[in-house]
């Protein structure tokens, strides 16, 4: 299985994968699902940069430990090249960019995101549900929710919403803080039958994360889980489901950043 995986890889079109992360709600996990997969990539030799986009907490970039020089709009707007804006996390395995105010109809030059195999975006929503350009146009969305009733109510709510504003047809979905892999099945078997029959999508599962304590104690060290606890339960989900990404299908239509949602 190695040896296909690599395979694959090596005849796969060169691409900047661009991966969505998005909490189904406050507090569901988005942030280390995002950098704990940032980290799990790196690991398999991938370049990867991490954008954050929580401007009130910069929480990804402060737990990769990096010190960027720009953000996102500088890139955009000509003030910074992307290698000089960025800044390295621990150990420079993960290139982390703050989000900064974007503005629509501005794009990062592709010639500067090619020097990355994936981009993983921590992304926020507005008032109205919708996501910055940048997420907006990524290739993959990844939705964390946690095994509560209210967290499974919300991630459906934020996949009619994404499907509603950007017609995307395929959602991948992590379960953070899950008790059993069968309980997990069930969550997600439930979601995706009724997003099938109600919406027309297609909802996947892109792997689970048990309840570790190790997670915590990485945000009391300041730092990523895959990075300052190799072996730790949650390390080793986010490891398979890092392994998995290389498999999932591109969107077929190409990714427009600078695209506004469809009005309601």
């Amino acid at each position: 299985m190695d040896q296909a995986e690599s395979l694959r890889r090596m005849l796969a079109p060169r691409t900047t994968r661009r991966i969505a992360v998005i909490a189904s709600e406050r507090g569901a996990g988005a942030t280390t699902v995002a950098l704990g997969l940032a980290h799990a990539l790196a690991l398999q030799g991938e370049r990867v940069l991490l954008l954050d986009e929580d401007p009130a907490t910069a929480r990804a970039t402060r737990l990769a430990g990096a010190t960027p020089a720009g953000t996102l709009a500088d890139v955009q707007e000509g003030r910074l090249p992307l290698e000089a804006a960025a800044g390295a996390g621990t150990g420079g395995a993960v290139s982390v960019l703050p989000a900064g105010r974007q503005r629509a109809g501005l794009e990062v030059p592709a010639a500067a995101l090619s020097a990355f195999r994936s981009v993983l975006v921590d992304a926020t929503t507005n008032a109205d549900g919708a996501l910055s350009p940048f997420a907006g146009g990524a290739h993959n969305v990844v939705i964390v929710m946690r095994p509560e009733l209210a967290s499974i109510t919300a991630a459906y709510a934020c996949i009619k919403r994404l499907h509603h504003l950007y017609a995307w047809r395929r959602f991948h979905l992590v379960v953070n803080m899950a008790a059993t892999e069968a309980a997990v099945q069930a969550i997600l078997r439930n979601l995706a039958r009724t997003a099938s029959q109600y919406l027309g999508v297609e909802v996947l599962c892109a792997g689970w994360l048990p309840a570790d304590p190790l997670v915590a104690r990485g945000v009391q060290l300041g730092r990523c889980v895959v990075e300052a606890f190799p072996a730790a339960p949650a390390t080793s989900a986010l490891r398979r489901t890092a392994g998995s990404i290389g498999g999932w299908p591109l969107r077929t239509e190409t990714p427009t950043p600078a695209a506004t949602p469809v009005p309601a």
